[in-house]
């Protein structure tokens, strides 16, 4: 017999059996359950189907014959807990227990439930994990993509073959305030604090007025804070640290107080 895989108007797969013998009926059904004796139980999806006792059967189970998972590239930028451009989202047919995906033979990691990068997770059927290509490896639409459940290769496709996932940065900019922590040192005065993007050096600067701040800052940056000062009397200027701010915001405003 062969088997096709045909979409329906819905959008559904649906396994289908070509030049069948003559008095061959196709029923769709699922396996119920396994006996203790190894034998299968299996449910026709329409309850109005010819199926009698003892008529014989070919068991064709759908899902083996289906991908195991599917790819899809998503552009996003993070720099926790490394800079990353992109990721490849490996979405489960079925459950994968040990999950992995190399890019170009470089073994690439997701996040767990905690925020841990791992190399290898339990991949649930119809869940989702994203690998992050740092951004030191050199995109290329020809690099081979390998996803392994253990030691066993269950998918191979070009990086760009891989449909693009359609993003749309809800945040793309934010707008970051925040007090000075002490508000003054004496005599000296905070006057205006400047963050330099970590990986592009661009910079951005902010009044500061009574001891508070406010500037537009890009998403998913990593910045360090510089502060400069005044001392009055005395016309004595200067600049000083004032922490690292890693902004991975989820809303238009973020707080951070500047420690100098």
């Amino acid at each position: 017999m062969s088997v096709v895989t045909e979409v329906d108007e819905k959008g559904d797969e649906r396994m289908r059996v070509l030049d069948s013998r003559q008095g061959v009926l196709v029923v769709e059904g699922k396996v119920e359950r396994l006996t203790g004796a190894g034998k299968f139980v299996v449910a026709p999806v329409r309850e109005d189907v010819e199926v009698q006792v003892g008529n014989q059967v070919v068991i064709v189970v759908v899902d083996k014959l289906m991908p195991a998972v599917y790819l899809q590239t998503f552009k996003e930028r993070v720099t926790s807990p490394f800079p990353s451009n992109w990721s490849i989202a490996v979405k489960g047919n079925r459950y994968v227990e040990r999950c992995q995906v190399y890019y170009a033979g470089t073994q690439l990691s997701a996040l767990d439930p905690a925020g841990i990068a791992k190399l290898e997770l339990p991949l649930p059927r119809d869940g989702m994990l994203h690998f992050r290509i740092p951004e030191t490896v050199n995109l290329d639409n020809e690099a081979m993509i390998e996803v392994k459940d253990g030691d066993t290769s269950i998918d191979l496709e070009k990086f760009g073959s891989i449909t693009v996932l359609p993003t749309k940065e809800e945040y793309p900019s934010v707008t970051v305030s925040g007090r000075f922590s002490p508000p003054s040192k004496s005599d000296t005065y905070p006057a205006t604090i400047e963050f330099t993007n970590a990986t592009t050096g661009q910079r951005f600067w902010a009044a500061v007025a009574n001891g508070e701040y406010s500037v537009q800052l890009p998403n998913r940056e990593t910045y360090q804070a510089t502060v400069s000062w005044n001392k009055i009397p005395g016309n004595r200027t200067g600049t000083t640290q004032a922490g690292t701010l890693s902004l991975n915001a989820n809303d238009h405003q973020y707080g951070f107080d500047a420690n100098w």
